[in-house]
């Protein structure tokens, strides 16, 4: 990863060239601003899970996931383009295009289906990300 400093907010911000890993398609390269982090740790599962949200200079959103127990990992980096009317989303391997309106209906689809699983660590990070930006 490299970084310089130019733009951002006064100019202060690092402009991040970094390659977010993904098993499941092309990795996703990102010239931008890093603007959220997280990394959390399941007690119950002993799972990791770190989580990076970079903003490039298009204003187009790249997303990267890492989540791993012991020698195990799994690595997901998503691209999202936001429209007037729609995104369109890729994983690397397939491109997407969602009205908002459906994002909205996937994300209860997929916040109803964490109720009944017995991991609840993704449905609280969303819980609480949606709490924050009200």
């Amino acid at each position: 990863m490299s970084k310089k400093m130019v733009g951002g907010h006064g100019g202060n911000d690092p402009i991040l060239n970094v390659n977010l890993p993904n098993d499941f398609g092309q990795d996703l390269g990102v010239t931008g601003h890093l603007i959220g982090e997280e990394m959390y740790f399941d007690d119950t599962t002993g799972m990791l899970t770190m989580e990076k949200l970079y903003r490039d200079e298009e204003g187009k959103l790249a997303y990267g996931i890492i989540s791993a127990i012991g020698h195990a990992r799994e690595r997901r980096a998503y691209c999202l383009e936001e429209r007037e009317e729609s995104c369109i989303v890729s994983n690397g391997s397939l491109n997407l295009e969602f009205s908002y309106d459906e994002l909205f209906e996937l994300l209860a689809v997929a916040m109803e289906s964490e109720k009944e699983s017995s991991s609840r660590q993704v449905s609280e990070q969303v819980r609480r990300r949606l709490a924050a930006n009200e």
